[in-house]
């Protein structure tokens, strides 16, 4: 027992718990993904073994306590954020058995003390003689596994009661079976009400309750609104009111007083009540089956559970519709003279107040469908306390009250109602809270520690540097990157370049309602047609996209001539048959009208995405470049004129109707100096294009200049200044766009990451320091300062120009990145400049990905949702971190690097800077879990905050989890017995950043069922290129490895054999 309970408080433990929890967590997201998120919920989530692995954690972490002496004071930061954990896994449990969550809908004008639960329940009411018994609880169907239920009863009359599970069908329908044996006869019922229409089906004996509507088929329930009975084939019915009766057609209309039997007629329907009724089928002998109704052409069901209801040995078998996104609806039954009453599905919970909904409120983007926020006016009401307050319920803004916390969640279709998530979990968030907290504060106390390893990390770089001075200088190897150039394209002679940027100075609106510049939107454009911002063509000269664009409106055949459209792959340029990979408009059709494409492109759009090859995507993405070619020189992407009759601020192009519209009101005073026939939009933009048709031809732009200075006018009185962007905002745009920072840093960095790794190579490896050599470092090192606060311009400029944090998108994610792993190389300047090479060429790699065409720089507007100072604070401080982890990983890939080049002559000076390096990757490592850890625990507060649940086991935040447990376990990697080597930290270092890729492009891409997948439709398939760098990597670990092995040998053969 004592080496079992030594066992249980030993690091071996807690690798392999940290191990177990890490790939279960991983196969979790895949289960999720295979089957569906209740299966991954009841295999794994909610599993009692996977409870047991956080209560062992819990154990291991206060066996640390003792065994690492965590209680003295030098130790007193471990203590911290050992606690925190603790702390952290008790909240979760809180949670876990004592929070409810749900949702309120409300109507406007309207009042709810109603919530939803957010699980579904299984729900049994058992009526026996005035006793009545209820069972609930909570129950998700797993895909994958076995689903139990059962409950059991102990009737005074009947003896032992059983209800249990037996099987539930998705999207199930009843399919009717006649002359079955011991069949009853079936009256088949359409009953529609406000609720909707429902199929109703009702058994000789049986009885039905549909929305407040109780039906008996030869049933004498006292209750019986509607009874029918049958007769020689002939369905007959009273009722307890009057009946409305009509034919289909609603000509002849009459009325059957109450207590009247009547002829229940097929072609007829039937009122009362507030439902209408009709029959659609008399079945005798027959018997139902609830089956699939996924079929082709088969109708859409419900989904059912199917209940045995056993009593004394006799069993029944009853349906139950509901499950997952159903209001919970009872089955009400007889069975052996007890009444059932059984539902599943969300749970009914009474509050003890209530809200009412004044009014909804939803806002969109300018000329947008696309939601800017949305807001709910309610009044509290509670009268116990006699309280009335009112309070406005918005994204990211909750209302608390009586420990009910309440968010904005979403809404109905046609914006008269709310729904609110409700979140009870007053305790459970709190001790939660307290674990974020202590593990901020323990991480912080552990960084300026002066008893921490971090900072004994420090201390041994330095003593590792003074034993390098005592060596000799050895050869020095060199990786060299080569850097792809693209031949310029050649395109036309200029409209007059500053006649073009004052054009770019216009506003025009984007598909999302954001107002830009036309300056970005002609690079954006032009980027997306060509990958290129510039063109030149012999005898017309350069032209930038913004002189391309408007000369693509005055000579739109001219430009269906160039060469500027780009096709990568040969195999597409061969069947339009160019040689080069730029094709003109022309060249894409077969004497003008047939397009040589159009058979591949219905092919490839038939296909699945997995079973798209490299030629179907290549065959879409040129098909949507000649579009965007079309609908740029049809002006129809230049939404630049303010729609007269728009509501919600739209804005329109040149081809569209409402630009023939007369210009009325103060505007009118213009054409008393442009003279046209009629002042519309459309006249406008033709007299322009006119003018700087012919000032091309003359030179003098002064008339066009005067016209593009009234379209100016027009756009900013008509717009309101509260809508449009500033003339400094505009200006500053322009600018952004000019500067291409990113892909001037790009440069810099491919540049400025060689160059630093052989000087900083060189500077490592002499004893004697050459002052040439010093000043070339520093002077490199302070070209990658500059760009760094280049990069930091950039970025303030993205979030000035865009109003939000920029690293709303997979393209500023990877500036992020990139920016991020620049801060942790000046972070670890002062202990080597090899981090710094390392760091550049992260950044140059992060923004040579952002540059790939997958990733759009597009400014744009952000969802509501989005809209969070938690959010900014979580996305920074976790996508930082993993710019920590990628230079973990480059400085692994380095130190496996040079151990290749290790011998018995050098082996005992590259060890040495192996090690230095290595304790600069675990000090930058280290950083990097910390901001790690706190950006998803801050995830978690961004969450609650915004929709009341802090961990919902997304898979983005599952992996993100992940990303903190492999990187605890490379950092104490070193307590595993023979794995306390350099080479085993930087082979962890290296694999642990899969992780960082997993979460950061595997859950965005490939796990289509989370919340932050973006993804769309089928899989993408797993790129060659990809396994080619794996294997690339794995053969350098195990290279790495043997030689590694070769050399310890070596050293042994010689302790021996002096």
């Amino acid at each position: 027992m004592k080496r079992i309970t030594k066992f249980i408080f030993s690091s071996p433990m807690t690798i392999l718990l940290l191990s177990l929890l890490a790939l279960v967590l991983g196969l979790a997201t895949f289960i999720e993904e295979a089957y569906d998120t209740e299966t991954a919920r009841q295999v794994v989530y909610q599993a009692k073994w996977f409870e047991l692995i956080f209560f062992l954690l819990i154990l291991n972490l206060f066996g640390h306590i003792r065994q690492y002496k965590l209680l003295s004071r030098k130790k007193w930061a471990g203590l911290v954020f050992h606690v925190a954990f603790i702390v952290i896994i008790i909240g979760a449990g809180i949670t876990r058995y004592f929070g409810f969550e749900g949702s309120m809908h409300i109507r406007e004008g309207q009042s709810s003390n109603v919530i939803y639960s957010a699980e579904p329940y299984i729900q049994v009411i058992i009526d026996e003689n005035g006793r009545t018994s209820e069972f609930s609880r909570p129950f998700n169907i797993s895909s994958l596994g076995r689903n139990a239920f059962r409950m059991d009863y102990n009737s005074e009359a009947s003896g032992k009661v059983e209800v249990s599970y037996k099987d539930f069908i998705r999207n199930a329908v009843q399919a009717i079976e006649e002359n079955v044996p011991s069949g009853k006869n079936i009256v088949k019922l359409i009953v529609a009400n406000g609720d909707g229409q429902q199929e109703v089906l009702i058994e000789e004996g049986g009885r039905k309750s549909v929305s407040g509507l109780n039906i008996g088929y030869n049933n004498n329930d006292a209750g019986n609104m509607l009874s029918l009975s049958e007769e020689n084939g002939v369905v007959r019915f009273i009722s307890t009111s009057d009946v409305i009766v009509a034919d289909m057609s609603m000509k002849a209309v009459d009325t059957i007083a109450a207590d009247t039997i009547t002829t229940l007629a097929g072609e007829n329907i039937y009122g009362l009540n507030g439902s209408v009724v009709h029959l659609t089928g008399f079945y005798r002998n027959a018997a139902t089956k609830w089956v699939n109704g996924t079929g082709e052409g088969e109708e859409k069901g419900t989904d059912v559970m199917l209940m045995n209801v056993t009593v004394n040995g006799v069993v029944h078998e009853v349906a139950v519709p509901g499950g997952p996104g159903y209001i919970l609806n009872h089955q009400n039954f007889d069975f052996e003279n007890i009444a059932f009453k059984i539902g599943y599905g969300e749970m009914p919970v009474e509050l003890p107040f209530s809200i009412f909904l004044k009014d909804f409120i939803l806002d969109r983007y300018p000329g947008s469908m696309s939601p800017s926020s949305y807001a709910s006016e309610v009044t509290l009401i509670d009268e116990r306390n006699g309280l009335k307050e009112d309070h406005r319920v918005f994204m990211n803004n909750v209302l608390d009250y009586n420990k009910y916390r309440f968010f904005q969640s979403s809404y109905d279709q046609d914006e008269q109602g709310t729904i609110l998530s409700v979140n009870h979990d007053y305790y459970g968030t709190r001790v939660t809270y307290l674990g974020y907290i202590l593990l901020i504060a323990g991480f912080i106390l552990s960084l300026f520690n002066r008893h921490s390893r971090f900072y004994m990390l420090g201390k041994k770089v330095s003593e590792i540097r003074n034993s390098r001075k005592a060596l000799t200088m050895i050869p020095v190897f060199i990786i060299g990157l080569s850097l792809v150039s693209y031949a310029q394209s050649e395109v036309p002679k200029p409209v007059n370049a500053e006649h073009a940027e004052k054009f770019g100075h216009l506003i025009s609106q984007t598909f999302d309602g954001r107002f830009e510049p036309v300056h970005s939107q002609a690079y954006d454009v032009m980027h997306k047609i060509s990958r290129k911002d510039e063109f030149s063509i012999e005898g017309r000269g350069d032209m930038n996209a913004m002189q391309i664009l408007i000369d693509m409106l005055l000579y739109p055949e001219f430009w269906k001539q160039q060469n500027m459209i780009y096709v990568r792959e040969k195999s597409v340029r061969d069947i339009v048959g160019i040689d080069g990979k730029y094709a003109s408009f022309n060249d894409f059709f077969n004497n003008g009208s047939e397009y040589k494409l159009q058979q591949f492109v219905e092919e490839a759009f038939r296909k699945k995405q997995s079973e798209q090859n490299s030629f179907d995507k290549e065959i879409i993405r040129v098909d949507e470049r000649l579009n965007i070619f079309v609908m740029a020189t049809q002006g129809s992407m230049l939404k630049i004129f303010p729609d007269q009759n728009s509501t919600n601020n739209k804005w329109i192009s040149i081809d569209d109707k409402n630009t023939l519209q007369p210009l009325t009101g103060a505007i009118g005073i213009i054409n008393d100096d442009l003279q046209l026939s009629q002042l519309n939009y459309r006249n406008i933009m033709i007299a322009y294009l006119t003018e700087v048709a012919n000032a091309s031809s003359t030179g003098d732009y002064n008339n066009a200049d005067k016209i593009l200075g009234y379209l100016s006018s027009i756009q900013r009185q008509s717009a309101g200044t509260e809508m449009m962007a500033s003339e400094s905002k505009i200006n500053t745009e322009v600018l952004y766009n000019k500067l291409q920072i990113f892909i001037v840093l790009r440069n810099v960095y491919a540049m400025l990451s060689v160059l630093l790794l052989i000087l900083a190579f060189v500077d490592n490896l002499k004893i004697k320091k050459n002052s040439i050599i010093t000043w070339a470092l520093n002077i490199s090192i302070g070209m990658l300062g500059l760009a760094f606060l280049y990069h930091t311009f950039g970025m303030i400029l993205r979030w000035y120009l865009t109003g939000h944090a920029p690293w709303s998108n997979g393209y500023e994610s990877l500036i992020l990145v990139a920016w991020g792993g620049l801060l942790a190389g000046f972070s670890f300047i002062r202990y080597s400049k090899i981090t710094l090479a390392a760091t550049a060429l992260l950044a140059f790699f992060m923004l040579m990905t952002a540059s790939h065409s997958s990733y759009d720089p597009q400014l744009t507007n952000l969802q509501p949702v989005l809209k969070s100072y938690w959010l900014i604070i979580h996305v920074a401080t976790l996508t930082i971190s993993y710019g920590f982890l990628g230079l973990g990983f480059f400085l692994g890939l380095m130190n496996l690097s040079i151990n290749l080049f290790k011998n018995r002559g050098n082996q005992k000076r590259l060890d040495l800077i192996i090690s230095e390096l290595t304790s600069i990757n675990e000090m930058n490592l280290t950083v990097g879990i910390v901001l790690a850890t706190i950006g998803t625990f801050l995830g978690g507060v961004w969450a609650n905050e915004s929709w009341g649940r802090y961990w919902g086991w997304d898979a983005k935040e599952t992996w993100a989890l992940i990303i903190v447990i492999a990187y605890t376990l490379v950092l104490h990697i070193r307590f595993i017995p023979k794995m306390g080597s350099t080479y085993a930290f930087n082979v962890a270092s290296v694999i642990g950043f899969g992780s960082v890729i997993m979460t950061f492009v595997g859950v965005n891409y490939y796990l289509s069922k989370g919340m932050h997948s973006y993804g769309a439709g089928d899989t993408p398939v797993f790129p060659i290129w990809a396994w080619v760098v794996i294997l690339s990597i794995l053969a350098l670990i195990l290279a790495s490895g043997y030689k590694q092995k070769k050399l310890s040998a070596g050293q042994q053969d010689d302790m021996i054999n002096p």
